[in-house]
């Protein structure tokens, strides 16, 4: 019965495999995270994709979900696709569930970036970017992030660190080509700026934090 089963598995295509069975042989190829997940037929946090959660976690992988809303490409045609599954909160249940897992959420949950703040705040496996629009939309009131990321003067408990800042949750990030990246980071500083993000902390946000994760050096 077992030969049977394993000459069916061998005659599949790798996208024919259960998405679990996927991920064990990314795995055995030396991969390090999967992302960025989105246009999820259920809520990103249903138990249906805990197997997959629960395998990232014993490979110390890096997930990355979108969060926020999802774009539409094709106006014209039905699709099982809906912003709501991708929610920023969701990815509390999956961190909560996954103490080990390491989860970056896209976008900062455009536009509800106070609950994703919210989340990565009491969580210390999750980590947001800022790339798709969110830097562009509030070129004019980037200072408002510091009313998103509130808390750097209280008790912070859920910490990962020793650096105090808030900020220190972020990740860079950028939906762009190379050709734009500049352009982005650019965005990135001016938010730093306009927040007085310390130094050291803007380091970690541009390298420093994904250096470590991936145990690379700094």
């Amino acid at each position: 019965m077992n030969g049977r089963k394993l000459a069916v598995n061998a005659e599949m295509t790798f996208l024919e495999l259960p998405f679990y069975e996927r991920i064990s042989r990314l795995h055995e190829l030396g991969y390090r995270g999967l992302g960025e997940i989105s246009s999820m037929q259920k809520n990103c946090s249903d138990p249906a994709y805990f197997p997959v959660f629960e395998l990232a976690s014993k490979y110390k992988w890096i997930l990355m979900f979108h969060t926020g809303i999802v774009g539409r490409g094709k106006f014209d045609e039905p699709s099982n696709v809906a912003s709501g599954r991708m929610r920023p909160i969701y990815l509390e249940e999956i961190a909560r569930q996954f103490p080990k897992l390491t989860i970056l959420g896209a976008h900062l949950g455009n536009p509800e970036y106070e609950w994703a703040a919210e989340v990565t705040r009491w969580n210390p496996n999750v980590y947001f970017d800022l790339s798709g629009t969110t830097l562009p939309k509030m070129a004019g009131r980037l200072n408002e992030f510091r009313k998103i990321f509130w808390w750097s003067d209280v008790e912070w408990e859920a910490q990962p660190t020793d650096d105090p800042s808030p900020y220190s949750k972020l990740v860079f990030g950028t939906d762009t080509g190379t050709p734009n990246i500049e352009a982005v980071l650019d965005r990135y500083l001016a938010m730093f700026d306009a927040c007085d993000v310390p130094e050291r902390t803007r380091k970690m946000i541009l390298g420093g934090t994904l250096a470590k994760m991936l145990g690379l050096p700094d």
